[in-house]
């Protein structure tokens, strides 16, 4: 926050130089909105980050640079935030997936990757997209859920939680399938806090989602193919 804070105090009198020069005369709320969109600009992810720094978005889609939805209580509701054009898109494709050793061109038009924060992370660009570039973010939960929030929300009884943990304990081979955002990770993480802390656990996946709390763990992810 500091270094934030810092760069800040740069960036504000060459913003203020230039709306002299344009001549331009702002209230000091626009003055402010518009210097969180530079520093967005410069340091995040463009006009999009004020969506992934709110902890009541779970998700951010961008179809193309004028439509923008976000998973918001569990539904999907268009936002009024746009991208000027796609080449502002595209460049935060590339701010994305250049510090993951990645690349996406016409050659090789679609990424899946982790963030650093452990955000699941999809961009899409031309060909392959027909409506210009797109990128959806699936946030990584902080506090992950426990079995007492599930039952406190309606998810499943407390019958059925002791059932599925007599089944992780007798080690009885579970499926747990979903469609997307339908909580499969998130069942996946309470089913795992029935394992003893003794076992030796290996995840396999795709992109690493899973919050697991036992000490002895090794996990893998896929990686891209050569």
């Amino acid at each position: 926050k500091d270094s934030l804070s810092n760069i800040r105090k740069l960036v504000e009198p060459v913003f203020s130089t230039s709306l002299e020069k344009a001549s331009l005369i702002v209230s000091r709320a626009e003055r402010e909105r518009l210097l969180d969109m530079i520093m967005a600009d410069i340091l995040g992810y463009g006009p999009i980050q004020p969506l992934l720094e709110r902890d009541d978005i779970t998700e951010v889609m961008v179809n193309g640079h004028e439509q923008i939805y976000v998973e918001f209580d569990g539904k999907l509701l268009l936002s009024d935030v746009k991208f000027i054009d796609d080449a502002q898109v595209q460049q935060v494709i590339e701010r994305i997936v250049t510090p993951l050793g990645r690349r996406i061109d016409e050659a090789s038009p679609m990424v899946d990757a982790r963030l650093p924060d452990g955000s699941r992370v999809n961009a899409v660009i031309p060909p392959l997209s027909l409506v210009g570039p797109c990128i959806t973010i699936r946030k990584f939960r902080k506090d992950p859920l426990k079995v007492e929030d599930l039952v406190g929300f309606g998810s499943m009884t407390s019958e059925f939680a002791e059932f599925v943990r007599a089944c992780v304990i007798a080690k009885l081979n579970i499926i747990v399938s979903g469609g997307t955002g339908s909580g499969k990770t998130t069942t996946l993480n309470v089913l795992s806090s029935f394992i003893p802390t003794d076992e030796r656990i290996v995840t396999i996946e795709d992109a690493a989602e899973l919050q697991l709390q036992q000490p002895h763990i090794v996990k893998l992810e896929k990686r891209p193919a050569n």
